[in-house]
């Protein structure tokens, strides 16, 4: 099972994150991370959904492709009055990567159009140290 503790991640990225908590606990931006750390399997059975099993496409990583799986990555949804706001695109997606981007974090946000993922923020060039 994935991982949802900040504690999990490796350094540098690990420290950029608690940076970005902090910045964005400081802008009033509730932000709940519910991915770190991911393992392999995991990963694959992500990858198999919408191609071999049911479902809409998710990653575009197998298992050890993704900086999830080696501690470099975090997915991330903001919190108004405690509920998740996924739209895609929204203010408080922005204003929370705007802040992440501000400690040197890569969002997926900025991704070609077709492989765009609003919650994935990673260490950039992360397989340096995977």
């Amino acid at each position: 099972m994935a991982s949802r503790r900040i504690e999990d991640l490796r350094a540098p990225f690990r420290l950029r994150a608690e940076a970005w908590q902090e910045r964005c606990k400081a802008a009033g931006i509730d932000v709940l991370v519910y991915c770190t750390l991911r393992p392999n399997a995991e990963q694959d059975a992500l990858y198999a959904q919408g191609r071999s099993k049911p479902g809409d496409i998710v990653t575009w990583a197998k298992g050890g492709q993704s900086a999830h799986n080696h501690g470099l990555a975090l997915d991330f949804v903001p919190l108004v009055n405690g509920k998740p706001q996924w739209t895609p695109g929204s203010a408080l997606y922005l204003q929370a990567i705007a802040l992440a981007e501000a400690e040197g974090m890569e969002s997926a946000a900025r991704w070609p159009r077709t492989k765009r993922e609003y919650p994935h923020l990673q260490e950039p060039n992360w397989r340096q140290y995977a």
